[in-house]
């Protein structure tokens, strides 16, 4: 089990640590190491492509390795994961050494589409059995650590060079893979690679038959909106904070706000989301965290000082997930044991799809104002509240017709 949270561990710190490094790698004039000579709306561009890259590559990978995990088995899906997140950690820190931006997004596409780790570990702490809520919980906790990790690592390491903390992650990976290669899994009876029933296409395919089940359809629904909502405003935040006339924070205050918003994410995982989760409902605690959200980020925009916005970076932390894992309950819910790597992989193709379109669309928002992809952020954050009103009560009723059934 310390295996499979290493792992979400570094697969968090390696999916992390490379955004509050693209203010000085790409928008800081005075700290440039990409595009030097482009303007700015284009660099803005550049960076939301970065991180489109990678999580469009998760998009279309985590689903196939999650269903491969179902048939192959987790462990060498796993391995398979921290081989390419060891790879992509190390293109990364040489494209920066180097000023290769080519090599730079080969590093974040070799990453992106081995960025499984996260839902595949996930998937085999269910196979453990025991309290799902919990554990997913715990596992999302190991996961907010690397959001802390990543950021203090980025800002702390680039006093050395901006390639160190990219370096350092690479040491972690590789320990993780050592310890991860000692790791065993339960035996399943007849496990069996179905290769027809698996294929690339998978990261499309999945959200195709998630559409014919109108219950899944508007959970997941309300899933993609809440990424689309949060992926604009956790990569561009800390360049409005930079930025804005009123604030106008340095990199390590910066670096200081995202690892407290990681702070946020370790309390309400490991303390206020489980606590909450033995006293209401899912979909209660769903819409509670994402309405509570969308003001944590009006907050970040009325903010005048470093200290307000370190209170509502740590507000947003624990919202946002008290409602992540709540959702992400309700959908594994719906599945079998042996669908657990689909399902989980599928919420990992979800939140991907939803960062794609949130760092293309906030990308060429922020070049026409660095504080237009945090307003549409909010607002998009308070329509999954009001549509997880509805799909959550359709989740609960349905449920409830299963009990009376039973």
């Amino acid at each position: 089990m310390i295996a499979l949270y290493l792992l979400i561990l570094v697969d968090s710190i390696s999916a992390t640590i490379i955004i509050p490094l693209l203010g000085p790698l790409l928008i800081d004039q005075a700290t440039l190491v990409f595009l030097p000579e482009a303007s700015l709306p284009l660099r803005n561009f550049v960076s939301g492509l970065l991180v489109a890259t990678y999580v469009l590559l998760m998009l279309y990978m985590a689903p196939v390795l999650g269903r491969l995990s179902d048939q192959w088995g987790r462990r060498p899906v796993l391995l398979l994961c921290a081989a390419g997140l060891l790879l992509g950690n190390i293109l990364a820190g040489l494209a920066i050494e180097f000023g290769s931006l080519a090599l730079l997004f080969l590093g974040r596409m070799i990453g992106g589409a081995t960025a499984a780790a996260q839902s595949t570990a996930q998937a085999a702490l269910v196979d453990l059995g025991g309290n799902k809520a919990r554990l997913l919980s715990y596992s999302m906790l190991f996961s907010s650590l690397g959001f802390v990790l990543g950021p203090v690592l980025a800002t702390g390491l680039s006093q050395v060079s901006f390639a160190a903390p990219l370096h350092f992650c690479t040491i972690l990976t590789v320990i993780a893979l050592l310890l991860l290669a000692r790791y065993r899994e339960e035996p399943a009876a007849e496990r069996r690679i179905d290769w027809s029933s698996i294929s690339l296409w998978e990261g499309v395919r999945c959200f195709r038959d998630a559409a014919g089940d109108g219950l899944v359809r508007g959970i997941l629904g309300c899933f993609i909106l809440m990424q689309v909502a949060w992926g604009g405003f956790f990569v561009f935040v800390s360049v409005y904070l930079m930025e804005a006339p009123s604030l106008d924070l340095t990199l390590s205050e910066v670096g200081v706000f995202m690892a407290i918003i990681g702070i946020g994410f370790c309390v309400s995982n490991g303390l206020v989301q489980p606590i909450l989760a033995e006293r209401f409902e899912m979909r209660t605690l769903a819409v509670a965290g994402l309405g509570l959200n969308a003001a944590t980020m009006v907050l970040c925009l009325m903010a005048t000082s470093a200290y307000q916005v370190y209170a509502a970076g740590l507000m947003a932390g624990i919202t946002i997930n008290i409602a992540y894992p709540s959702i992400v309950t309700m959908l594994s819910d719906r599945v079998t044991p042996e669908r657990q790597g689909w399902i989980l992989g599928m919420v990992g193709s979800a939140a991907a799809m939803g960062w794609t379109i949130s760092s293309v669309v906030s990308g060429g928002l922020g070049g026409l104002g660095h504080a237009l992809p945090i307003v549409l952020a909010a607002a998009l954050m308070a329509c999954a509240a009001l549509a997880m009103t509805m799909a959550g009560a359709g989740w609960r009723n349905l449920s409830e017709a299963q009990g009376e059934l039973d």
